[in-house]
């Protein structure tokens, strides 16, 4: 792995194309829980834990992040002046077929707000030998105490890409509070449904989410399940689409 810098792709694509080659490796190594959400302040922890037969060395650092409107998370400094984090540790090890706790508390002075917990292990191996240096991140939500409203949420628009083969659905939050989509789904005139995975969905921000399409018509309706109400494509904001 590289070494820590101000900007780089997203975590995930980081440890998605590295599993390519020392999948057995990554297996090893875990983090728990990967996400976490809190109101406005946080006491909780996350625990390390290391299966393989190897200590290993552990380096955290709190990072700041944004992500695209396609999905794509860049890893940025943490804004110190408004999010203020404190660790129990910052460097330790773990010893083999072991594991670590480590404690935090985090506050903002204006929520919403969101970072990551990013420990860096070293001292794996693959099995052909090769060192390794693994990112394992710890992403932390604090969540507004008023929830995200359904006049703030707009599907912007659902239809298929030039080949046919993907359903790709527009959102837009314009609001200053943080939501999550629990889960989305997107239809067609005949009924053919294909369900979609959870995100979050940041203030005054967009969304654009593709998903495998093998309908025999093009994706016309999209509906989004929030905590406390539903978005659908069919009607307003504040209409009749809210449950």
């Amino acid at each position: 792995m590289t070494q820590l810098s101000p900007r780089r792709p997203g975590l995930a694509l980081i440890l998605s194309v590295a599993g390519l080659f020392i999948s057995g490796a990554l297996a090893a190594q875990s983090v728990s829980p990967p996400i976490a959400e809190y109101k406005e302040r946080a006491r909780s922890s996350f625990t390390l834990s290391n299966a393989s037969l190897f200590p290993l060395t552990v380096v955290v650092e709190v990072r700041g992040f944004e992500v695209s409107e396609n999905g794509d998370l860049t890893d940025i400094p943490l804004d110190t002046t408004r999010v203020h984090v404190r660790l129990s540790a910052t460097s330790f090890r773990i010893p083999p077929r072991g594991s670590y706790t480590v404690f935090y508390e985090a506050s903002a002075d204006s929520a919403p707000a969101w970072f990551s917990i990013l420990s860096a292990l070293s001292g794996a191996r693959s099995q052909s030998g090769l060192n390794l240096r693994i990112l394992l991140p710890h992403v932390v939500y604090l969540n507004q105490r008023a929830p995200l409203e359904r006049s703030a949420v707009v599907i912007r628009s659902v239809h298929s890409d030039s080949s046919g083969a993907h359903a790709v659905v527009e959102l837009e939050n314009t609001s200053d509070r943080l939501g999550r989509v629990l889960d989305l789904s997107v239809r067609d005139s005949t009924g053919h449904s294909v369900p979609g995975g959870a995100f979050p969905l940041f203030p005054h921000a967009r969304r654009r989410v593709t998903l495998p399409w093998n309908g025999a018509a093009p994706p016309i309706r999209a509906v989004a399940r929030f905590d406390g109400f539903t978005a659908d494509s069919l009607f307003p904001p504040g209409g009749a689409g809210t449950r």
